[in-house]
């Protein structure tokens, strides 16, 4: 299932190159709170970026955390603080959220009772000419999340330069993201 799944997102994906940027699972947290994170940089400044998506998989559950925040490492430190952010996206206390960080608003989405554990949060959001979002969508488990949300600014900005990844709570979550930023180019890959 999973080669054949693969094979339709290469036949899929025809038109269009992208830079995929895999952020490896987190190690275990040797402090007490259980918080660890890490911190990847990219670059979504291009003049032809179309596309940019996160797709988050995790182990959820009420009392765990895992979230993506995006930025711009404003003093070059390798870490994005807290008011370096502008977007955050992910999952936190049993619910899905999204955070504009700079507008000081937060949404949250309630996750399907059926996948006890098993979460996905996929985001797509669509450029125009101008490289401000177009269409924007939002995709777990229970189906779509976040319809009334729009495309809005604070969704993607070529001006970000690090995203971090951040994990954290009583107990354990596996996670798996993958951000993805696709330009008009032609370009076929089999996996």
């Amino acid at each position: 299932m999973r080669i054949v799944l693969s094979v339709f997102v290469s036949f899929v994906s025809i038109g269009l190159f992208a830079r995929a940027l895999i952020v490896s699972p987190l190690p275990a947290s040797v402090y007490l709170d259980t918080e660890v994170s890490t911190n990847v940089a990219f670059n979504v400044g291009r003049s032809d970026a179309k596309t940019f998506e996160v797709k988050m998989e995790l182990s959820g559950s009420v009392s765990n955390c895992v979230q993506v925040a995006f930025g711009r490492d404003a003093d070059e430190d390798g870490d994005l603080a807290p008011d370096e952010a502008d977007f955050v996206l992910g999952w936190r206390g049993g619910r899905y959220f999204v955070e504009d960080v700079a507008g000081e608003s937060r949404r949250f989405a309630e996750a399907s009772e059926l996948a006890e554990h098993a979460r996905f949060l996929h985001m797509t959001v669509m450029n125009g000419k101008n490289l401000a979002p177009k269409t924007a969508s939002f995709i777990s488990e229970s189906g779509v999340c976040f319809a009334d949300i729009g495309a809005q600014s604070y969704l993607f900005s070529t001006n970000w330069n690090l995203a971090k990844v951040t994990r954290r709570g009583a107990v354990p979550a596996s996670e798996w993201c993958r951000i993805v930023n696709s330009y008009r180019s032609f370009a076929i890959s089999f996996r």
